[in-house]
């Protein structure tokens, strides 16, 4: 401390005062002495004139607006001033409402600080003046600002006051509760995703159904419109066959019929080992002037090629059968025939014997009607009885031993007529094939 008595020999105030120039602030420490001084120097005399007053008062001033006076502070000779307090801070934590900044002091309020002078919150009512409430200022203030936040702890607090149960029961339930419905929907969305893929797999088999059945029927047509022969024969089919064909026998001559047919033995198309089906047609026209193509009986055919077969025949067998060739060394023609009346149709078949190579030419390869017998004179041609894959079969051979011609019943329900003794065993071997044997 400076006693008022000493008089400072540099006083950075006294100099300004003189010389009415600024100066640069001290620090704080040095600012304290020298007010202190200031203020525990005694004050001089006060001029006494107008014009004197005038001038100490700008004097004055014009030292406070160079000189930053700190705030007055204890001193405890430490040589540290001690720190500034923080100011406290109330920081808005509350939705949707705005909140004034209010500085609340470190020292408790005194019971005197009207309730009015704090802000309140926007749409609360202000306490009047002089109004007692019956909560302290910190109460106040607080109820004022803080708004009740509704949490889970107190979700379960109020399950366990109101259905009595426990704290870790009502925790399992809420557990158990988003459990389930994190379980229903991901349920949900594999059933969808389960019926997408179902549809998609319905839909693709239902497009290559579609797909597939146009495809065959496609294929199916062409072959019949290269075939020429109308859907009806395919169900009628005796034998199966590798391919058909249409053979239009319309009003001919029983010599064009026969070279027609001579024709057939002629197509080297087909596949070795294979059998060839050939219709025979006649074009028809029906009550609405519409022509259509209708199957020959066995009896019209015979009768276009002018055979002489008996009527007794005709009457023993079927009026389907199946007419084609069988591809091997060669072409060879080939007769399988129903039979509805064995002893009918065997009867019939001696008695053709004498005429049925001839009938059959060239169809069938013509052999000679006489053969050399006995002694050198000539004979007649006659069927032998031989055995063929253990079945009995009438053949005729020509001059060189070779079967030119055979007839056969395997069973009392079918007649086979071929030239090419292969083509016996093949026939045997597709009836079997189609249960028919």
């Amino acid at each position: 401390m400076i006693m008022a008595n000493e008089t400072p020999t540099n006083d950075p105030v006294a100099s300004s005062a003189n010389d009415g120039s600024s100066t640069s602030p001290a620090s704080p420490v040095e600012e304290a002495r020298i007010i202190e001084e200031v203020v525990t120097k005694p004050a001089p005399a006060l001029p006494h004139t107008p014009e004197e007053l005038q001038k100490e008062s700008a004097t004055i001033t014009n030292i406070l607006k160079d000189v930053k006076l700190p705030e007055r502070q204890e001193y405890d000779g430490s040589g540290k001033l001690p720190e500034k307090p923080k100011e406290s801070r109330v920081f808005d934590t509350m939705l949707g409402v705005s909140v004034n900044r209010i500085h609340v002091p470190d020292e408790p309020l005194s019971e005197s600080v009207k309730i009015s002078e704090v802000t309140s919150v926007a749409g609360e009512k202000n306490v009047a003046p002089g109004e007692s409430t019956g909560k302290t200022v910190g109460e106040n203030i607080a109820s004022s600002i803080v708004f009740p936040l509704r949490t889970l702890k107190d979700d379960l607090q109020r399950i366990v006051r109101e259905k009595k149960i426990s704290l870790v029961r009502a925790v399992a339930l809420e557990g158990e509760k988003k459990y389930a419905e994190g379980d229903v929907a991901e349920r949900g969305q594999i059933k969808e995703v389960h019926s997408r893929r179902v549809f998609r797999i319905l839909f693709a088999i239902f497009i290559f159904s579609i797909l597939g059945t146009a495809a065959f029927f496609g294929v199916y047509v062409i072959v019949q419109e290269r075939s020429g022969i109308p859907k009806q024969e395919s169900e009628t089919s005796i034998l199966f066959s590798e391919n058909t064909f249409s053979l239009p026998v319309e009003k001919n001559t029983p010599l064009e019929i026969k070279r027609l047919v001579a024709q057939v033995r002629t197509d080297k198309g087909a596949t070795l080992g294979s059998i060839t089906h050939f219709v025979p047609t006649n074009q028809e026209e029906n009550a609405d002037g519409v022509s259509t193509e209708r199957f020959l009986t066995l009896e019209e055919f015979f009768n276009a090629m002018g055979t002489r077969a008996s009527a007794d025949l005709f009457r023993a067998l079927s009026s389907k059968f199946f007419f084609g060739t069988y591809t091997v060394d060669e072409t060879a023609p080939i007769f399988v025939i129903p039979v509805l009346s064995y002893e009918r149709a065997f009867a019939g078949m001696l008695a053709w014997e004498q005429t049925m190579n001839a009938d059959l030419a060239p169809t069938f390869t013509r052999v000679s009607d006489q053969v050399q017998g006995v002694g050198g004179l000539p004979d007649r041609r006659r069927f032998e009885d031989v055995v063929m894959r253990n079945y009995d079969v009438r053949v005729l051979k020509n001059d060189a031993g070779v079967i030119e011609l055979y007839y056969s019943f395997p069973t009392r329900r079918l007649l086979i007529i071929g030239e090419n003794v292969y083509s016996f065993t093949e026939i045997l071997s597709r009836l079997r094939a189609g249960r028919k044997l």
